[in-house]
């Protein structure tokens, strides 16, 4: 039985191995707890096992052209976690039975590793291989390859994945583009943070888009693309395309996600590579799409020759010609029009016939993307006829395939390949702003193109067995990243917590109910001993905390209701009950009254100590402002120090001061939001006077205003985030009394425009 245990052990052991998911060391170390564990009969699930089925054990690729949905269970009424493009390599553990699809109840539990995501694809969606999974090998280190990395100035997150794809690629060459937020108004260059560019990504509306069947988790809940009342998203094209939500924006502008051997495509240098982009693998990129097998003749408009040439033959000319990878000029084709083609390029379109647009250049959102693409084919951008540039630069009127294939890749060479947008992460996300300026000279709206067309890119070359050609990726590089990569968002539920109605049982809410007003108050009389709070939600799967019956005590009794999201975020909404003071009670009866003062003296009277303070501070509301953060030209006057020579401690009192975790600080410590400065009298250990420190654009209470606050204040107006009173306060950079995205405004031109945030 013991050898039985420990055979099986070593199996699990194995797997684990296999799987890649544990280093070397630490597999041991979980080994031998596994084994000292089953010795006393104990059983650990250190990690999440394959279901039980037949072991495959291999590596396989997802086959089908529309895309394999992963999924939570082996039925097709299981939640889809992803959408694999063709092509996605995924380690294929087991064969399990589930639901039936077109006579085939197989189904494949499996890792895409490009996401590091596990679930179930149906079994004929993957064609297997015969490469077994293995152990990631054990990198040796390679001093030239440290040195280039060093070099280059990749952050240490980055170069893991680095050195694994190096050590099965030596020849391919990685280069690191950090990132500048060029700023037109302050003419400064600055270094470009993950939170601002993932802020402005998402503050563009239409700029990011999911299609409107996506999973919620990856839908914006931001108002202009959400609204909450009905529950419904913001159609952005004829096509269904709705607003992408910030997790999925951050997962696919986190390069880090996509160091793995498919998704490293998506930073390849477009330009040419005679080497690597041959008219065979351009053969092979075509075969199941509309293009495939088939001539176009048509008349060179540079001398007047009639040509007849194959579409890998136009694509190929038209590398040539524009210095633009091929590859790359297909795959754009069948992302705008599809592997059927469309209108775009049948010319057959009535009022455009014999026009074509093979990337849907000039195609923009609206009614009709095919028309406003063909009106730019026939006419350019005047709408009335190509202007002489037009014709010289991008061959406009596109009137014959070759002309519109060349054309197109002129202008897409021209417009974004030669101006630095020469990846297909950077034509998506322009993060760069040297050229364009930033965000807003972005091809195409889907978030996830550049994730598709690196797996279309790479299953060709894969194909074509050219993955050992020398390849360039140019990989961005921004600055204060995420201790971790983000992660791909998963949930299916619901973000909506926003209330309907809250009613009270006694007294009138002030003011009048508002599902985007947070703070409340009801004046209630001294005799009223409890209340009832009843509240509703807009969506039907948000439920609500602590409604129900409230004793009440004399003075402000406060009550937060707490609307929670299908996905657990917390929308705060606070009631302050104010209960008149009652009247002391009248002596018990058969007891004398105490004792009154000596005739002839008054007893003795001590007010309460109020704080008070010099150097511009300012005392309001129990609030001590006016201590600018750190990096301002006042820089110091949030030093503890500093704040408590400006502090009247009077005889017989002692002055603690600490930071916002609550802990003791001393003197030469930089203070935030939240803060706290308690006077204490001789021996008491409770202190007679309170001030908290708040610094406006401060919420993190670091004593920096810098991206930590923008996300701050992004989760609580968007995702419900608790928040303090100094927080709350601290959150109004602008000063406007609403805490909203002028405040966002306002700390984003602090950090990067040096305009001050006023503290008085």
């Amino acid at each position: 039985m013991i050898f039985r245990s420990l055979m099986a052990k070593s199996q699990q052991f194995d797997t684990w191995m296999a799987r890649g998911r544990l280093n070397i060391k630490r597999s041991i170390a979980l080994f031998l707890v596994a084994v000292l564990l089953s010795s006393a009969c104990f059983t650990m699930a250190l990690y999440a096992a394959p279901p039980e089925g037949e072991e495959i054990n291999r590596i396989g690729y997802t086959n089908s052209a529309n895309g394999s949905y992963l999924r939570s269970q082996p039925t097709t009424d299981s939640s889809r976690l992803s959408l694999l493009p063709r092509g996605t390599r995924v380690e294929v553990f087991v064969k399990v039975t589930g639901k039936e699809v077109n006579g085939v109840d197989t189904w494949y539990y499996v890792r895409a590793i490009s996401l590091d995501l596990e679930g179930y694809v149906h079994s004929p969606l993957v064609t297997l291989t015969d490469t077994p999974i293995v152990a990631p090998p054990i990198i040796e280190d390679d001093h030239d390859f440290e040195y280039h990395l060093a070099d280059q100035g990749f952050p240490e997150s980055y170069k893991p994945a680095l050195r694994a794809l190096h050590e099965t690629y030596p020849e391919w060459i990685f280069i690191a583009h950090h990132i500048i937020d060029f700023d037109t108004a302050s003419t400064t260059r600055l270094p470009l943070t993950f939170d601002k560019a993932v802020y402005e990504e998402i503050r563009r509306k239409g700029t990011n888009l999911v299609g409107r069947n996506s999973l919620l988790s990856h839908r914006s809940y931001l108002p202009g693309d959400y609204n909450y009342k009905t529950d419904e998203w913001t159609i952005y094209d004829a096509g269904g395309w709705v607003g992408a939500s910030r997790e999925i924006v951050a997962y696919s502008i986190d390069a880090r996600n996509f160091l793995n051997e498919q998704q490293i495509f998506q930073f390849e240098l477009l330009s040419y590579n005679r080497q690597a982009h041959t008219i065979h693998a351009v053969e092979a990129a075509i075969v199941g799409t509309f293009m495939e097998g088939k001539s176009v003749t048509f008349t060179d408009h540079r001398d007047g020759t009639e040509r007849t040439l194959t579409y890998p033959e136009i694509f190929i000319e038209a590398a040539e010609i524009t210095n633009v990878s091929p590859f790359f000029l297909v795959q754009r084709c069948l992302m705008e029009v599809g592997r059927n083609g469309s209108g775009s390029v049948s010319g057959t379109v009535e009022g455009y016939e014999g026009y074509y647009n093979f990337y849907n250049i000039g195609a923009t959102a609206g009614t009709n993307p095919v028309l406003n693409g063909l009106k730019y084919a026939r006419y350019g951008s005047t709408g009335s006829g190509p202007t002489d540039t037009e014709r010289e630069r991008y061959w406009l009127p596109w009137n014959n395939q070759w002309r519109a294939i060349v054309g197109g890749a002129f202008w897409i060479g021209r417009g974004y390949i030669n101006a630095g947008q020469d990846t297909q992460y950077s034509q998506k996300f322009n993060l760069d702003g040297d050229t364009y300026g930033t965000y807003w000279h972005q091809y195409m709206g889907n978030v996830y193109a550049p994730y598709y067309e690196a797996a279309r890119v790479f299953e060709m070359y894969l194909n074509e067995n050219l993955l050992h050609m020398p390849f360039v990726f140019k990989i961005p590089v921004l600055t204060e990243l995420p201790e971790e990569k983000s992660p791909y968002p998963t949930s299916n539920k619901s973000l909506n917590n926003w209330l309907k109605s809250i009613t009270v049982s006694t007294g009138t809410l002030t003011p009048e109910f508002d599902p985007e007003v947070y703070s409340y108050t009801v004046s209630v009389d001294e005799s009223v001993n409890d209340i009832t709070l009843t509240a509703e939600s807009y969506h039907a799967s948000c439920t609500i905390n602590n409604t129900g019956n409230h004793t009440l005590t004399a003075g402000a009794n406060t009550i937060v209701l707490e609307a929670v999201a299908e996905r657990g975020e917390i929308r705060p909404y606070t009631v302050v009950v104010n209960r008149g003071e009652e009247p002391p009670d009248e002596d018990p009866p058969g007891e004398d009254p105490p004792d009154e003062d000596p005739p002839g003296e008054d007893p003795p009277e001590q007010d309460p100590f109020v704080p008070t303070v010099s150097d511009n501070y300012v005392i309001r509301d129990g609030f001590l402002l006016n201590a600018t953060p750190a990096d301002t030209p006042e820089e110091g006057r949030n030093i503890a120090g500093k704040i408590r020579a400006a502090l009247e401690i009077p005889e017989g009192m002692t002055l603690t001061i600490k930071d916002a975790k609550g802990n003791i600080v001393s003197d030469d410590t930089l203070l935030g939001t939240g803060a706290t400065f308690e006077w204490y009298e001789e021996s008491s250990t409770t202190p007679c006077a309170i001030l908290t420190l708040v610094i406006y654009g401060d919420v993190s209470g670091n004593g920096k205003i810098n991206s930590n606050d923008m996300s701050y204040i992004i989760d609580y107006i968007y995702a419900g985030r608790e928040v303090t009173p100094a927080q709350l306060m601290a959150m109004d950079a602008s000063r406007n009394g609403v805490v909203n995205s002028n405040d966002l405004s306002a700390i984003i031109d602090y950090i990067y425009k040096g305009r001050v945030i006023p503290q008085e």
